[in-house]
């Protein structure tokens, strides 16, 4: 600070501290403006990334979705083509289907009984 010189009067005074208080102000008010402008331009580019990652995020919940019903319709017609081969099967080897049924419960029969000592 200045020392107060001998001829300063108390109003001259008051206005070097009028005057210091306005550029501390305007300094405060400049800093503030500053903050305030980055705070905005750090919330558009967070905004930014954010929609980025969204969307990237919806486009591989839509390409799995995706693949994942077009997996179920595959096994879906499978099944059911498997189901229509083995009742042609059974339609035309009576016979055969018949014994291996039996061969089929007789083995299950057997896994599922266990061991008795």
């Amino acid at each position: 600070m200045t020392k107060k010189s001998e001829n300063e009067t108390p109003t001259d005074a008051e206005e070097r501290l009028e005057s210091a208080r306005e550029k501390f102000s305007e300094a405060v008010e400049s800093k503030i403006r500053g903050i305030k402008g980055g705070a905005k331009k750090a919330t558009r580019t967070v905004k930014k990334k954010a929609e980025h990652v969204s969307a990237e995020a919806r486009e591989k919940y839509e390409g799995a979705r995706d693949s994942a019903r077009q997996g179920y319709e595959t096994v879906t017609t499978n099944l059911d083509q498997l189901g229509e081969d083995v009742k042609e099967y059974v339609q035309h080897n009576p016979g055969k289907s018949i014994a291996m049924a039996l061969g089929a419960g007789f083995l299950l029969g057997i896994l599922l009984r266990g061991r008795r000592d």
